[in-house]
């Protein structure tokens, strides 16, 4: 073989050889970059967490180990609908309060909610 070929043989080689160290490296790195934001499950024992943390629990504990510890994903739906109505002078709630009266004109902007404004 003359120099130019075994050069060529030499760069090919250091070329291919590291590709799989480095893909261990990173994919080591991201997970350790994944679980970084998760604190020990017993700090959560009993909360309702957002849904990102919820995922990122169940991903990092598993789904029993979240269930065991009591552990909630936020509802999406909730008691009020928290948007404005009649422009931004009443809310969204399914029941007024005493010092309100359902604006039955605007009412249709909240859905299956009533808009309520202030006397």
């Amino acid at each position: 073989m003359n120099r130019k070929a075994i050069l060529c043989v030499l760069y090919a080689t250091l070329l291919i050889i590291p590709a799989p160290i480095l893909g261990r490296v990173v994919a080591k790195k991201k997970e350790e970059k994944r679980y970084a934001a998760v604190y020990p499950i017993a700090a959560y024992a009993g909360m309702t967490v957002s849904l990102p943390v919820f995922l990122a629990l169940v991903a990092a504990y598993g789904a029993w180990t979240v269930a065991r510890y009591h552990i909630r994903s936020r509802s999406r739906s909730s008691s009020h609908n928290s948007h404005n109505c009649a422009n931004n002078r009443g809310w969204c709630r399914p029941n007024c309060f005493r010092r309100e009266y359902h604006d039955w004109y605007h009412s249709d902007t909240c859905g299956s909610y009533k808009c309520c404004r202030y006397r």
